[in-house]
């Protein structure tokens, strides 16, 4: 099976206002990838209110929707040539899954009975759910009914699937198998896919780029590394990246770095965002896995060198493939930092004095009036 081929991408925004008065949403999603929206902040109506304009069930406030070069904007639920996955459309109870993945095909009327069943055969088999056609949707288990919705979306050869926290009903193991399918089909017939998620290791899992969407608002679509590395806004460093934030005094800033004094008396350098000036407060973002940290042997007093705090580990947790490292700053503040685990735990006894440094590359300073876009 194969999606529609064509020149223009399988799904492009314009400007398209899908809550008032928010500014509109603009991105395009290429032929086979998967382009993840990660929902931050307090507001949790966003992604559902887009998938619901995206779908047609509800209208938007402006702008412009199409789908494989086509204006789809004001067309009616069902044939924008778009299909939504999710748990606001769970499979029918009291259907087969055969019947279930046959209710949209039907539906249409458009595909003969021999082509409906022929689909159904072959989109089973796309998703691994291969001799089970015939079991009640109450039989499946949560993650044969993701695979169940996600053949009765495929079954109707959409331009571009919308994924709406399409794996709340599952487990970690799962979750992981189901991002690893989608994944074959975007190599396989060339799925492209919109994900939108509120969980970052989702997004981090299958987004070829990755936009951050605070309460509605798109603050950076970016690959992953380029959110990462060069954080458009704090929000995107403190929710994608996880960053540790620090306050500090601009002493200068030029050619996009910035030297800035921390409140405990060091100084420090970091990338710096646009609009950040001398003698502005900052908010400096380092992720922790980009945090160096080094234990001497005789505790100093003060810092060795430039660049480098001078901090207390209050704590040290092995989580498999890392340990987590809590330190204390000498003005009460604190850091996490994400290092492999070369150390034992013995060897981290909280108390124990270290230093913390990193490079200039792998911080942003943020002014500290910076408002979303």
């Amino acid at each position: 099976m194969h999606t529609a081929h064509g020149s223009h991408p399988p799904l492009e925004l314009h400007n398209l206002a899908f809550l008032t008065p928010l500014p509109g949403l603009s991105l395009h999603v290429a032929k086979g990838e998967c382009v993840a929206l990660l929902g931050i902040g307090t507001g949790h109506e966003d992604l559902t209110r887009l998938t619901d304009v995206l779908a047609g069930h509800m209208p938007s406030y402006g702008g412009q929707m199409r789908v494989g070069g086509e204006d789809v904007t004001h067309r009616p639920t069902g044939q924008r040539r778009l299909a939504t996955l999710g748990a606001h459309a769970p499979l029918f109870p009291h259907l087969t899954l055969a019947e279930n993945i046959l209710f949209p095909l039907r539906a249409a009327g458009q595909v003969s009975a021999a082509e409906c069943e022929r689909r159904t055969l072959e989109t089973l088999s796309l998703v691994g759910l291969d001799g089970r056609s015939a079991l009640k949707a109450t039989r499946l288990t949560p993650e044969q009914a993701v695979r169940g919705q996600l053949a009765r979306a495929l079954v109707m050869r959409p331009e571009c699937l919308v994924l709406n926290a399409p794996f709340s009903t599952l487990d970690h193991t799962a979750t992981t198998r189901m991002l690893a399918l989608l994944e074959k089909l975007q190599r396989a017939i060339g799925l492209s896919l919109l994900l939108l998620t509120r969980d970052r290791t989702e997004a981090l899992m299958a987004g070829d780029r990755i936009g951050i969407l605070e309460n509605g608002v798109l603050l950076q679509l970016a690959t992953p590394p380029d959110l990462l590395s060069r954080p458009e806004h704090e929000q995107v460093a403190i929710a994608f990246g996880e960053a540790n934030v620090l306050t500090g005094k601009v002493l200068y800033a030029e050619d996009d770095i910035a030297e800035l004094r921390l409140p405990t008396g060091e100084t420090v350098e970091a990338m710096a965002a646009p609009g950040l000036a001398e003698q502005d407060l900052a908010n400096i973002c380092i992720p922790p896995d980009r945090l160096s940290v080094m234990f001497p042997r005789q505790a100093p007093t003060q810092p060795e060198e430039q660049d480098m705090l001078l901090c207390t580990l209050v704590s040290a947790r092995h989580v498999g493939t890392a340990i987590h490292m809590r330190f204390r700053m000498r003005d009460g503040g604190e850091l996490i930092a994400h290092r492999p685990p070369v150390h034992t735990l013995r060897d981290l006894e909280p108390g124990r004095v270290a230093l913390l440094a990193w490079q200039t590359a792998n911080a942003t300073a943020f002014p500290m009036d910076q408002k979303t876009g």
